[in-house]
């Protein structure tokens, strides 16, 4: 097998490099791809695990009576129609609920899947920045926690007058059992290292768990390039299509964030293209070229940039069905 340590580019503080090129097309003997060993290893020192756990109580809930007198009162059938009612009606709860949607938001745009059970992958590079913002996310999360379980006895009394007959006492925890259903970790884990696997399960066991284990990274290796292409698709055709103008009364509007929502994700893949991918690789480097210097506000006052940027735009949407990950 050829020396991948002595012969690939390595940075440690991203996840590139990890794999050369012709990687992928190393087929052994049966016909099975030969991943080098020192994948795992290094993808174990160029990144950390992170998971995202966080939750609040939806203080919503199916009324199966007042959903039994619906359908009679319709002639309608079992299964047809549900009544949920809102257990409170709080613009702190609703503000609560928007702020838990942009840290699932910023945890995924910062990350790359890994597995199946929800596991992500953080380059080292961006860890601070990531450890940063959850952080700070997570004081806003208890802060306005702490607002909502502190309004909790004013709503309550207040949804007994709102909901009439449908108001449940039975439905409203204890103040103290309402606070133990907001929760919030994002817990930061190093990558299994193949090294890890103990001798004493039998040595016969230890090869099978490794050959088990290299293709799992491959498969994982392969989603995580597929995840980047796929995050790429929507913000380039929305920027394409938001070109699409020449004259001014034709004009189709877009936002600022239209250029910084593609960057954001070619940064990403600068950092997390396993193995340096070179389609990738090149997607990634034609697209920096593309929108270097590039604004929403020069977008706006330029027809010839505009035009300019929409034809490299779809050259690359283009590509993207073929890359096949």
């Amino acid at each position: 097998m050829t020396n991948y340590i002595e012969n690939a580019p390595h940075d440690p503080s991203t996840l590139q490099g990890l794999l050369p090129e012709h990687d992928m097309t190393d087929i052994n003997e049966t016909g099975e791809l030969d991943l080098p060993e020192v994948v795992v290893p290094s993808i174990a020192t160029s990144s950390m695990r992170v998971g995202l756990s966080i939750s609040i109580p939806t203080m919503r809930k199916l009324d199966k009576k007042a959903t039994r007198e619906v359908l009679a009162h319709n002639n309608a059938k079992t299964g047809s129609a549900n009544v949920h009612k809102k257990l409170v009606s709080s613009t702190l709860h609703t503000e609560l609920t928007k702020l838990v949607s942009a840290i699932r938001t910023a945890h995924r745009l910062q990350t790359v899947p890994w597995g199946d059970l929800g596991d992500r992958l953080v380059a080292n590079e961006n860890l601070i920045d990531y450890k940063n913002e959850m952080e700070e996310f997570e004081r806003e999360f208890w802060a306005l926690s702490e607002r909502v379980i502190a309004a909790y006895p004013n709503d309550k009394a207040r949804a007994e007058e709102a909901l009439g007959d449908m108001f449940n006492p039975n439905e409203y925890p204890s103040v103290a059992e309402f606070r133990t259903k907001f929760k919030f970790s994002f817990p930061i884990e190093v990558v299994p290292d193949i090294g890890d696997w103990r001798v004493d399960v039998g040595n016969q066991a230890v090869k099978e768990a490794r050959d088990q284990y290299k293709q799992v990274v491959v498969e994982r290796v392969n989603k995580v390039k597929q995840d980047l292409a796929d995050r790429l698709k929507e913000p380039l055709e929305r920027m394409s299509k938001g070109l699409d103008y020449v004259e001014e009364a034709d004009k189709t509007g877009f936002r600022n964030t239209l250029v910084d929502n593609i960057l954001n994700i070619v940064k990403l893949i600068r950092t997390c293209n396993l193995g340096a991918d070179p389609a990738l690789t090149a997607i990634q480097k034609q697209l920096e070229a593309t929108l270097a210097g590039v604004t929403p506000d020069k977008l706006r006052h330029s027809p010839t940039l505009r035009a300019k940027t929409k034809s490299e735009v779809d050259k690359i949407i283009s590509t993207l069905p073929s890359l096949g990950f």
